[in-house]
């Protein structure tokens, strides 16, 4: 009929329905690759060692504060048996206890360094202020321990009373009787929280990542192309070297708490001795880390950075 127009042999199925052989591949996500096994035992390990540092800070000294005064009230009730960790001479006391300060100083140090480079955008000046926290906290080290050993050796008696001094009393074999502070249990708890405030922006490390990929970053965050460049170098070839720090970390961190359990189960120092060394060590996070780095006195927070890309600060 006139009007009537014909389509082309075989239009009208091509309108109406693709070949089923090219539906067959449409509709189907992509699967992602399979992830190596190297690579899932790493995220399995990172994932614990968050677990491990980055707990609330204000939880952990709840808990470090009731842990001491049960664990020493325990230890007046209960005279536990004896055992290798009971010796003061244990392997764990002598080369790491004693040390404790040393090591997380190191551990810290070298975190700091490596991190702060990075959210800092290499800036050396920066940096070095990042450095500031870890000074305070030796202060805080330095000057309670020896205050601590100048407290037992004014505030004591010798056994022997014609020796009036802790070191001469010492020195002939006697007992000094004083108010012995626990440093051990200080040292620890000081170690603890210090650990604590300086990782907890690593929560957020792997933002940082994605920030840095994002377009006009230079624009929106107010830096230098060449900087971002060079952050962007520095968070490729640094984060396996941050992420084995992070895993000496939280060693230390379980160490550190195994040990003060042990200090404060057994009957090293009384509880009085203990508990007063427990609060000191919190008072001395609080100054630092509530009162002179919030004051703006030139001590920034950790992870403080242009980029800003963490709210732990």
């Amino acid at each position: 009929m006139a009007g009537i127009k014909r389509q082309p042999a075989g239009s009208t199925g091509s309108q109406k329905f693709s070949d089923p052989r090219k539906m067959r591949g449409q509709g189907k996500k992509q699967l992602p690759a399979p992830t190596h096994v190297g690579h899932f035992v790493m995220i399995v390990i990172m994932t614990i060692c968050k677990k491990i540092l980055l707990a609330d800070t204000a939880v952990k000294i709840g808990v470090y504060l009731i842990g001491v005064m049960a664990g020493s009230i325990l230890a007046d009730v209960v005279a536990l048996q004896r055992s290798y960790f009971s010796d003061s001479q244990n392997i764990f006391n002598q080369f790491f206890v004693k040390l404790g300060w040393g090591w997380t100083l190191t551990s810290l140090s070298v975190f700091t360094g490596m991190t702060s480079f990075v959210y800092t955008l290499g800036k050396w000046p920066q940096v070095k202020l990042h450095f500031l926290r870890l000074g305070l906290a030796t202060f805080w080290w330095y000057a309670v321990t020896s205050v601590f050993n100048y407290v037992e050796s004014v505030v004591g008696i010798c056994t022997e009373p014609t020796y009036p001094t802790r070191f001469s009393c010492n020195k002939a074999g006697q007992s000094w009787l004083g108010f012995d502070i626990s440093g051990h249990v200080f040292l620890l708890i000081h170690n603890l929280l210090t650990i604590s405030e300086e990782v907890k922006f690593f929560k957020d490390w792997s933002k940082l990542e994605n920030i840095l990929e994002e377009e006009n970053l230079a624009s929106q965050k107010d830096v230098k192309e060449s900087d971002i460049r060079t952050t962007k170098q520095a968070y490729k070839e640094l984060t396996p070297y941050i992420k084995i720090n992070v895993m000496i970390l939280a060693a230390l961190t379980v160490l550190w708490e195994f040990m003060l359990i042990i200090s404060t189960i057994y009957r090293f120092h009384t509880l009085s001795q203990k508990v007063s060394a427990a609060f000191i060590a919190v008072g001395c996070w609080f100054i630092s880390y509530r009162m002179v780095i919030p004051s703006n006195c030139g001590i920034v927070h950790s992870g403080s950075s242009p980029l800003r890309f963490t709210k732990c600060n």
